[in-house]
Order: C-alpha cells, then structure tokens, then sequence
C-alpha cells in the first residue's frame, strides 16, 4: 500500500518498447536488484529497485523486485500512442480487487 501513497513520475521509456522507469519510489521501499535475475517476468510485472519502479511491458528477464501487476497493456503497438507512458507523465498505482483485474485484462470487443 504504500507505493501507491505516492504520486510517481516516469523518467524515460526504454529497455524494451513501452517499459518505463518511473521515479519517486518512497526511499522506505527502496531494494537493491536481485542477485539472480528471474528468467520470466510477466508482462504488466510492476517491480521496484533502487530508487525506481518499471512496468514490464512484455514478458521478459528481469531482476527487479516484483510487487504487483497492472491489468493494462503497457506497450500495444495497434494502440495511438503504442506506450502507455511518456517522460514527465505523473502516475499514481492505485490497488484494485481481483475481479476488477479480471475485467480490464480482458480484450476490448
């Protein structure tokens, strides 16, 4: 709960398409990287270290912290833009229940 507390801030988009480090993690939260990198992260992967948090925008590698998931497509190149995220955008993590995960994972129709 306390990473959503915080109004967060995206420093650049990058690693892969559409993943975007974002800063303003409350330094309490702050991890070291992991000393093994998991060989799959699932996309939409919300992870923390150092002083950052990123959102996984495909299944990857990753050695940051997992702390959640977000239903929302972080990169879809059909989409205008393709990335959620730009730098300078402001984001707030807001908790939300299973079933509402449920809902906005599924395909618009």
């Amino acid at each position: 709960m306390r990473h959503s507390k915080t109004e967060h801030h995206v420093l650049m988009v990058g690693f892969s398409p559409g993943q975007p480090y974002i800063g303003g993690l409350d330094v309490r939260l702050a991890l070291p990287r992991r000393a093994t990198p998991r060989t799959r992260v699932p996309a939409g992967s919300v992870a923390i270290a150092n002083a950052q948090t990123a959102v996984y925008s495909y299944e990857t590698p990753g050695g940051w912290n997992v702390i959640g998931r977000t239903p929302l497509a972080a990169f879809d190149p059909a989409r205008e833009p393709p990335s959620l995220f730009a730098p300078g955008d402001r984001v707030r993590f807001v908790p939300i229940p299973l079933a509402d995960y449920a809902r906005l994972s599924e395909p618009l129709k």
